[in-house]
């Protein structure tokens, strides 16, 4: 299975590269540098793969007809002794560095180099060099008639006839060409140790003999895979090796959630339930058949003899919260204790509230910043990540609800081995999509409403905003509301016109539009403030109500028929969805506006459309998953997205990549 070698493959030596790259590192330290980007094992260094590839094979030494170039180039040339810098000020702020100078090739003709910032180590470097030739990389760019090397960067005369490996530094921390030193320095050492240790993981989910069909390797060992990856031949054989590095990151994610649907869940001591339908006369709407059943199926898991972990999914205002409430009544009153927690506390308040008012026995209790009861004097805690830092007691029931607003370890906090964990969700994120359709957690989904909508999302450019307004005109003149979103908090001292509207901005122009009948909140706004906004909209004195994404849950609004987020392409899906699922809480018609100022990009469009397409939460999560990346799988994942898991620690694997592994894996 890809078994050792040490021949070079093709006569290309990296190992010599490696070491002349890394002359002078102290290797003894290097690893605990490279710690500041991830690096904690020896053999993870090897994983620290490149994000791109600086090809200085064939330098430039001759500079008559150079034109702009479509990515770094390496030029070789004498000083010309003429470095200058400029400092140009900044509005509101310190003035900026730009330094310019030039090499000379053989014949006299020059080569300009501009560096914006600190550019003094470079200019001591070029005044040390004197005569002697030096090598810059960099891209040409064409200013007017002139061209520059824009932000040169100095080689090493050793690296001239290689591809170079550019790894990625941590600001302030870790420059890109210190990346390069201490990787290389590691790499004789961290490839052998990476390659044992990938062998032994993969050994577990495939076979030996479908290694090399799987990563469209077929020939080479892993040795010759993970050199080649760091410093190949040519630019294009690193790539293919990274592509190949993915495919094995890919069939190791495999293998954890498959590990993840063989486990078997915690034992825990079963509740005597027993009936719950008694609780469905104080709920003051009639329960679909749906929600019924989901409640039901809920309370079984909560009896049984083992720990369950469930996904409540359903769009907003299908009634996810009632199905846990139902559920949950009918457990605390057997005897179980069960905490909810929720993202902000405003709607921990109003989750608070509505348990009280429908199970006044039972005893909830408010857990957030500002309470101060104690935690363990009641079977029933609703609160806040307050929660995480009080001594709440063993639970058997844990509810997250709006879990994408929560971070992995949050979820996780409260909940022990013994604990039913029920997290809420109407766009699960992708990490918990993927354990969903190949891991262990169990789903629930409401489709049916008991308030039927008819909402609609539109994409709308620049050229559409009048078009947009007369209908918000048609809204208003029928005495309903509207909502309007906004990116950004609060203007600062230095935005100017093309800066991202804030809330104050985007009010005062509708007041315009609509005189008296605006509101405005964010996040750090009085309470007094919120609540007179909240009871002006309640009572129809406004019908405007111009927010930051302190909307995005939780806030019901009356008869609330059109909802504008401006900048849309700046949120995200889940965002998205949550702001849209303000519209029409209880039934009838709701436009949502994807307004877009300025253009957007293609990755952005491609979001918005999705939106726009369907209204269906787990449709959106799954398009999400796929664009981003499933996420870290582990037990011990932190991501929510991206790598899915990833072995490689600065290149996540594609979506359709990992789909593409499990159907061959799966044959």
């Amino acid at each position: 299975m890809l078994d050792q070698s040490d021949t070079p493959v093709g006569g290309h030596d990296p190992r010599d590269l490696a070491a002349r790259l890394s002359a002078g590192v102290d290797r003894s330290r290097a690893l605990k540098r490279l710690g500041a980007v991830g690096v904690s094992e020896l053999w993870q260094a090897a994983l620290y793969l490149p994000t791109r590839f600086l090809d200085a094979r064939q330098p430039i030494e001759r500079f008559f007809g150079l034109g702009p170039s479509a990515g770094d180039v390496v030029c070789v040339g004498r000083y010309a002794g003429d470095f200058r810098t400029r400092w140009t000020p900044r509005r509101g702020r310190a003035t900026a560095p730009q330094a310019q100078g030039s090499l000379v090739d053989g014949v006299g003709m020059k080569v300009r180099f501009s560096v914006f910032g600190d550019a003094r180590s470079l200019q001591k470097a070029l005044e040390e060099a004197g005569v002697e030739p030096v090598t810059l990389a960099g891209t040409l760019t064409a200013v007017g008639d002139l061209l520059f090397l824009n932000n040169p960067v100095l080689l090493d005369a050793s690296a001239l006839g290689h591809v170079l490996p550019v790894y990625p530094g941590k600001t302030r921390v870790l420059s890109v060409a210190m990346a390069r030193k201490l990787v290389t320095a590691l790499l004789s050492d961290a490839i052998p140790a990476a390659a044992a240790h990938l062998r032994a993981s993969v050994s577990g989910v495939i076979d030996a003999s479908d290694l090399r069909r799987l990563l469209r390797r077929p020939r080479g060992t892993l040795e010759d895979l993970l050199w080649e990856a760091h410093l190949p031949a040519a630019p294009e054989i690193g790539e293919a090796a990274q592509q190949s590095l993915e495919r094995l990151s890919a069939i190791l994610t495999i293998g954890e959630l498959r590990e993840l649907q063989g486990e078997h869940p915690p034992a825990r001591q079963a509740f005597d339930i027993g009936g719950w339908q008694d609780l469905l006369g104080r709920v003051p709407f009639r329960l679909t058949d749906e929600q019924q059943a989901a409640a039901a199926q809920l309370v079984d898991r909560f009896r049984g003899p083992t720990t369950s972990a469930t996904l409540i999914n359903a769009d907003v205002g299908m009634g996810k919260s009632i199905v846990y409430q139902l559920a949950s009544a009918a457990a605390v009153r057997a005897g179980a204790r069960a905490a909810v927690m929720l993202p902000n506390e405003r709607l921990a308040s109003q989750a608070h509230q509505e348990i009280v008012r429908l199970f006044p026995e039972l005893g909830a209790v408010l857990v957030t910043g500002k309470s101060r009861k104690n935690a363990k004097s009641s079977n029933w805690l609703v609160g806040t990540t307050a929660m995480l830092f009080r001594d709440v007691g063993p639970l058997d029931i844990c509810v997250v609800d709006e879990q994408h607003r929560f971070s992995v370890d949050q979820r996780r906090a409260l909940a022990a081995n013994g604990t039913h964990v029920v997290e809420i969700s109407a766009t699960p994120i992708p990490r918990t999509q993927a354990l969903l359709l190949y891991g262990k957690l169990d789903v629930i989904r409401l489709t049916h409403r008991h308030s039927p909508q008819d909402i609609h999302t539109r994409v709308v450019e620049r050229g559409g905003t009048d078009q947009m307004i007369d209908e918000i005109r048609s809204v208003i003149a029928r005495g309903s509301r509207v909502l309007i979103v906004c990116p950004r908090r609060e203007e600062t001292e230095e935005d100017d016109g093309d800066a991202l509207p804030s809330v104050a901005r985007v009010a005062g122009k509708w007041e315009r539009l609509f005189p008296g009948i605006v509101r405005s909140l964010h996040g750090e706004s009085e309470p007094e403030t919120v609540q007179v906004a909240f009871d002006d909209i309640a009572s129809g004195a406004a019908q405007i109500l111009v927010a930051t994404t302190v909307v995005e849950v939780g806030l019901n609004i009356p008869d609330l028929r059109a909802v504008i987020i401006v900048h849309a392409e700046r949120f995200g899906i889940s965002q998205l969805h949550q702001l849209r699922g303000r519209l029409a809480r209880e039934g009838g018609h709701g436009v949502c506006y994807l307004y877009l100022p300025r253009r957007a990009g293609m990755d952005a469009m491609a979001r918005l459309k999705a939106v726009a397409a369907t209204n269906d939460g787990f449709e959106l999560a799954e398009f999400d998953m796929r664009a981003r990346g499933i996420g870290d799988v582990s037990q011990a994942g932190q991501r929510q997205h991206g790598g899915t898991g990833s072995i490689l620690l600065t290149r996540p694997v594609p979506m359709d990549v990992f789909v593409e592994v499990l159907a061959e894996v799966s044959r």
